[in-house]
């Protein structure tokens, strides 16, 4: 060290302590790397200290004594941030490049500046066993990669000054991070480097003699030295344990394929660049059986790759400076590309996809967001997409980070291939090159993939064209966000998605044919997986379950249109009758109308506790679901729960419940009079519909099985056995099938309504609950594993027959959706030998009270509940019969409590009680809204729709019930059978009722069908005792005579006749200023088998007179002045009270007897509520004979539509 320092006495003390540490550096560093021989540590210390000056470009006397060497170790140890270093930097310099590059990208930050010194000698790795075709810069305390935006062969093994340069770090503990060298290195060693092109210069053979000799028959192992223009620099590849990369040589119209596989000269990759000139000595010419014999270029050990130089710039300089060149292709902008010609095809599987061919071109741009690093999406220039997972990944994203600039060449263009990427993408072949024109000068976080990430698997696999794979990363990163890690595991993911991909694509549209890569790289034309694409297909959105809940929730209300929700007798109607009819209303929409293009959900199905639903949750938001069957059967198996489904077709239903006070139908176009809404959105499944994407483990158990038995399983994406294991699903399975259980096989025999039911008399504590009574299909038994759902086992079906009552409570009342009378369950309790823990208690009789009630079982919360396929034969016993609409309002035999089944044909919420409080809150949106929520469900016979009955159902006392919506069909369990002082049947809800919609037929059966219309009925038919139930018919016959006719105006908010401006009461006054016509008139219809009196309202009373709009309107408008006419049937003629000359009802008086009103007409009409009463003996006349006939009474009909031709 004297030595060295010798030469520097005249510096400071501080230049010293400088100088000190740099021949430490180079003496641990650097000495032990070197021959002995060569060179001396003073020597080279001194030499160090000059590329150090020179690089700083100050005065010879200054010495950077702020810059601390570091060695490599030392980074990568120490330094965990991302940084940059420069000696030829200024601060002011260093600030306003900063600040450029921050306004070029807003969102991220410049890398920071420290003064760091590194030195070290450029290798390829091959010392450090890691030759992988990429630079490194190592000393003696080890080697760190790096990149080089130009590089040399003549570098390797040389020590270098690294000017200017970046270090970015991984996150990864013990992971080392990257270099990035901005400025070319300085050459630190001064000895001599020669060049041997391994033979004379002057034999240097063109590309066009090169491809005349490959194209003629010669011997292998001839070795030539060829010159030409790189035209094609391709990625690095990894086959069967040897890497290889591919260059292309052209030369006018010539080109030449250079196969470079020798470990030594791997490094080239990074020497050379598209338009570039090169020699290559030494190489060979061998024949590729994947080419069937095809002669290329291979490079051997002898070989040296040269740039073509002129040869006045041969100095020490050349060493250090990349040759400048000038590409060879032109580069394309944006504009080029969109208006490059193309052909579109049709997909022949499905003729709606186009395929169009990709474009070539070459592109230069920035690097403005990282999309996808393990896709390997980027975006270029803040509009543009690049695609580079058809070539191996690149270790550290091979520098592309936001802010770096990039050159590309050979390179796909395609546009508008996904809806979920850029229009416009270019897609780097393995006959592509990705060129890094300047590194970024921006902070960001380096996202490491794996070598060969599960998309990139998924790729090659399947053979996915673009299309497909930009929505396979669509779909990758959507269920990352919204399922992972909590019910698919992060390893799983892609998995996930590719099974998504095989539901929506067909085998057809994804088989390709079998990829060759030496064809892809070598061949002329060019023609890879990229080379046809299909147009924005897949094109179906995966919508998280919040996207949809908020797009419904949204929908509901822009839809909303007052008046379409109300009847055509609206202006007719009082306050309370408009208001009443406002309160509920839905909207049933198909998925697919939620959007132009297709659209997919995405979700577990879960059990829920506080609505007692199945659910379609992600980590998002969670949706209730009514799961139907498309045969109307009840029973939804547990082994649903759990399963990751993907829904392509449901209804999306979405009910309002509002509170209004509208004082007439004119104010609807004001809002303000709505005080109160709010909304509930659920989804209507058909189970039959869902594709199971990964099923639990309880439906895997019952497919394979299914498979075994019937040969077919549910519909699910792969019909391979072993995507059926639990441990191939990727849904995360909480439950240890490993763990001790007892269990108890059961068959429900009914169960009762969700309710709320007192926990302890001393607390006064309610809690949501339901009961169900069982039959033991035998013993209590131990098992060493959880069955689940797994065959009956003969030992299961021994001591059986005990009638037990199974109470849910709680968390347990998750199970009430899939228990269904007739079915056979298995009852387990995980983690326990205890066969008592499942055995029924009685309660003890005392003082001789016989016992009345079954033994009784309380579930507890953490077991489990299996339906189980197949009924054993001890328990054949059919599921009680539902009763049907005509059976209930017929059988003089039915029990007072009945279940029976048939199809909503309206639904009606009634007004509200206001003395009697609601028993619970409404289980809605708003928790804090109390809501009575009673409503009169008609309920017509599946078989005949003309048979209906009325049930009251008071949804106040339990939870709410979807799908009571017009058209569904539902099973209506234990209501109370009622007849009326009128003699009609009616039916109204218990505590123990439930209703289960079995049928949508908007969901299971296509687009629905017209309703048939009501059947034709004769009077004397309609009006005896077997069809009195028939509510709804049609019906032709002559009207006789108009027995009466009332118009009048009313006040819409009392009720009171309104004349002119004001309200007709008094006491109390009202000063309603809004009032309603109505119209009520009741005539004699007969059609030769009986008589009916048929009362028409206010709409249809204008079709009976035979009135026009315009005389309609005038006849209000006399009628106003009076407030209220009435005439009726007095002997022959009508006549009125008050006064019986007055012009109006002269008028209507003639109008009533006229042939325009006593005309034959064809009506529907529903059957109103009877009088009873004896019949009448009336006299008829034949001729001159008299005859006394028994007449019963005549029936009363309610006029809904006149039927005009």
């Amino acid at each position: 060290m004297e030595e060295f320092l010798n030469n520097f006495k005249s510096y400071s003390r501080a230049d010293q302590r400088w100088l000190s540490a740099v021949f430490e550096a180079v003496q641990q560093q650097f000495s032990p790397l070197l021959d002995s021989d060569g060179f001396s540590v003073a020597r080279l210390a001194q030499s160090v200290v000059e590329k150090v000056q020179r690089a700083v470009g100050s005065d010879c006397a200054d010495l950077p004594v702020s810059y601390r060497i570091v060695s490599v170790s030392e980074l990568i140890r120490d330094q965990r941030t991302a940084c940059c270093s420069s000696l030829c930097w200024s601060s002011a310099h260093y600030r306003d490049q900063a600040k450029k590059a921050e306004q070029t990208l807003p969102n991220y930050k410049a890398l920071p500046r420290d003064n760091l010194l590194l030195i070290g000698f450029l290798c390829d790795g091959r010392a450090d066993g890691k030759s992988e075709g990429e630079w490194r810069v190592r000393d003696a305390g080890g080697s760190v990669p790096c990149m080089m935006l130009k590089s040399s062969c003549l570098w390797l093994g040389r020590l270098m000054l690294f000017p200017t340069w970046n270090y970015i770090p991984q996150n990864a503990p013990g992971a080392a991070g990257y270099l990035e060298l901005v400025d070319p290195p300085v050459c630190v060693t001064l000895e001599a480097m020669t060049f041997d092109p391994g033979g004379a210069l002057t034999e240097v053979m063109s590309v066009r003699h090169a491809a005349e000799l490959l194209a003629h028959s010669c011997e292998d192992q001839v070795c030539v030295c060829v010159g030409g223009q790189v035209c094609v620099v391709g990625p690095l590849l990894l086959i069967r344990g040897k890497r290889f990369f591919c260059l292309v040589l052209s030369d006018g119209g010539s080109s030449v394929a250079l196969i470079i596989r020798e470990l030594k000269h791997q490094y080239w990759r990074q020497c050379v660049c598209v338009g570039q000139s090169v020699w290559i000595s030494s190489l060979r010419v061998c024949s590729l059986g994947a080419l069937e014999g095809r002669r290329v270029l291979t490079d051997s050990c002898q070989s040296r790759l040269h740039p073509h130089t002129p040869l006045q710039e041969s100095s020490e300089e050349q060493d250090t400076e990349d040759d400048t060149h000038t590409p060879a292709d032109t580069t394309h902008t944006l504009a080029d590309a969109t208006r490059t010609p193309a052909d579109d095809t049709r997909l022949a599987s499905d003729p709606a996809v186009r395929v169009k061919p990709s474009t070539i071109i070459s592109f230069k741009g920035t690097v403005t967001k990282i999309l996808n690093a393990e896709a390997g999406l980027y975006e270029l220039d803040g509009q543009v997409g690049l695609c580079l997972a058809y070539q191996p990944t690149q270790k550290w994203g091979g520098g592309l980070r936001p802010g770096a600039e990039i050159q590309l060449h050979n390179v796909h263009f395609t546009y508008q291939a996904s809806a979920f990427a850029p229009r416009a993408v270019l897609w780097a072949c393995l006959r592509s090159s990705v060129q890094i024109t300047a590194f970024s000068r921006l902070c960001s976080e380096l996202q490491v993939t794996e070598p060969h990430g599960a998309l990139q698997r998924l790729l090659l696999e399947r053979n996915l064209g673009p299309s497909q794979y930009l929505w396979l990363c669509y779909c990758q990163k959507a269920i990352a966000e919204r399922l992972s890690p909590r019910w698919v595991r992060p390893d799983r993911v892609c998995v996930v998605a590719g099974r998504l991909l095989d539901a929506v694509c067909d085998a057809e549209q994804k088989t390709k044919k079998k990829r060759n890569i030496y064809t892809e790289m070598i061949q002329e034309p060019h023609h890879c997986p990229i080379s046809m694409y299909c147009v924005r297909w897949p094109s179906a959105a995966l919508w998280s379950v919040q996207q949809l809940c908020v797009w419904m929730q949204r929908e509901v209300w822009s839809s909303l249109s007052l008046p379409a929700l109300l009847s055509a007798s609206a202006p007719h109607m009082t306050a309370l009758e408009l208001n009443s009819a406002l309160r509920w209303s839905s909207v049933e929409l198909r998925l697919e109308e939620a959007s132009p293009d297709p659209l997919l959900l995405l979700g577990v199905l879960e059990l829920q506790a506080e609505s007692a639903t199945l659910q379609l949750r992600d980590h998002t938001h969670k949706l209730h679901c009514l799961c139907v069957c498309r045969d109307h059967s009840p029973n939804i198996s547990t082994a649903w729960q759990g399963c990751l489904v993907c829904v392509r077709r449901c209804t999306l239903v979405m009910e309002r419940f509002m509170k209004t006070n509208f004082p007439s139908w004119k104010h609807l176009d004001q809002p303000s009079y709505i005080t109160l809404k709010h909304c509930r959105v659920y989804l209507q499944l058909c189970m039959d519909d869902l594709i199971i994407i990964s099923p639990s483990s309880s439906m895997s158990h019952q497919m394979a099985e299914s498979k075994l038995t019937h040969g077919h399983t549910h519909r699910s994406c792969g019909e391979s056995s072993k995507r059926l294991r639990s441990a191939d699903a990727g849904v995360c399975e909480r439950a240890d099938s490993s763990a001790v259980c007892v269990s108890l096989l059961f068959r429900l025999e009914n169960k009762h309504g969700v309710t709320l039911q007192n926990v302890s008399a001393d607390t006064h504590t309610r809690q949501l609950g339901f009961k169900c009574r069982a039959v033991c299909v035998g013993g209590v038994q131990r098992w060493s594993h959880d069955p689940k759902n797994c065959r009956i086992q003969e030992r299961e079906r021994d001591g059986g027959g005990q009638t037990v009552e199974l109470h849910f409570r709680g968390s347990c009342v998750r199970w009430f959706p899939v228990l269904h009378p007739g079915c056979v369950y298995r009852l387990i309790a995980l983690n326990t030998e205890d066969v008592g823990v499942l055995e029924a208690k009685g309660v003890s009789a005392r003082g001789g009270v016989t016992q009345l009630s079954s033994p009784s079982l309380l579930l507890q919360p953490q077991w489990r509940v299996h339906t189980l396929p197949e009924e054993p034969a001890d328990a054949q016993a059919a599921a009680p019969a539902l009763m049907s609409v005509s059976e209930v309002l017929h059988s003089s035999s039915a029990p007072e409590v009945v279940s029976f089944h048939g199809i909503i044909s309206q639904r009606i919420t009634l007004q509200e009680d206001n003395e009697a409080q609601p028993k619970i809150k409404s289980v809605s949106p708003t928790a804090d809204t109390q809501e009575d929520l009673r409503v009169r469900l008609t309920v017509q016979d599946a078989e005949c729709p003309g048979l209906m009955v009325h049930v009251y159902l008071d949804l106040s006392c339990g939870l709410y019930t979807l799908g009571l919506i017009t058209g569904a069909a539902l099973q209506v369990h234990h209501v109370q059978r009622k007849v009326s002082r009128a003699c009609n049947v009616y039916c109204r809800s218990l505590p123990i009722s439930y209703v289960s919609v079995t049928g949508l037929r908007s969901v299971c059966s296509g687009p629905a069908a017209a309703a048939p219309p009501p059947p034709m009925m004769l009077l004397g038919s309609w009006a005896s005792v077997g069809s009195q139930q028939c509510l709804v018919a049609q019906v032709k016959g002559h009207v006789v005579c108009v027995l009466s006719l009332r118009l009048q105006w009313i006040c819409s908010l009392c009720g009171s006749i309104f004349t002119q401006t004001t309200c007709g009461r008094t006491h109390p006054p009202c000063d309603s200023t809004s009032a309603v016509f109505q119209a009520e008139a009741k005539v004699v219809l007969e059609d030769g088998t009986g008589e009916a009196h048929v009362w028409f309202s206010s709409e249809s009373v204008c079709g009976l007179l035979m009135l026009n709009a315009v005389q309609w309107e005038g006849l209000q408008r006399l009628v106003r002045v009076k407030g209220h006419v009435k005439v009726y049937t007095r002997g022959r003629t009508m006549t009125c009270d008050d006064s019986p000359d007055d012009s109006i009802v002269q008028y209507l008086s003639c109008l009533c007897s006229s042939v325009s009103v006593c005309r034959q007409i064809h009506v529907t009409c529903r059957r109103r509520a009877q009088k009873t009463g004896k019949s009448q003996l009336r006299k008829v006349h034949r001729g001159q004979t008299e005859f006394i006939c028994k007449f019963p009474p005549a029936l009363q009909l309610q006029c809904q539509h006149i039927h005009t031709r």
